[in-house]
């Protein structure tokens, strides 16, 4: 997946545009994972359920991010990050918010 850019408000430069939503779904995912890897370890494998639980409550976050949920930009020159709202970040995937 191509990392998406936006113009930092502070320095200028190009930074780093990542969704909320995207986010959570990776969580999910990484927390599938851990319970799958867990589920083999014999003594580990009590706390398997747990992840899966985690996994379930950040897929369901992923899901009410997408529809309230904005971005995070995050500039590597500046170390700036900040959020921007889903009005924003929608104006920015269509193409009509160049730059903040």
């Amino acid at each position: 997946m191509a990392s998406e850019t936006i113009k930092c408000k502070r320095c200028k430069n190009d930074a780093k545009v990542i969704s909320v939503s995207q986010n959570f779904w990776k969580m999910s995912l990484y927390s599938v994972i851990c319970a799958v890897i867990f589920y083999f370890i014999p003594v580990i494998s009590l706390i398997s359920p747990a992840f899966l639980g985690l996994a379930l409550i950040m897929a369901l976050a992923a899901i009410y991010m997408k529809f309230k949920g904005g971005a995070i930009v995050q500039c590597n020159k500046c170390n700036a990050r900040y959020k921007i709202n889903k009005y924003d970040y929608d104006e920015y995937k269509k193409g009509n918010l160049k730059g903040f």
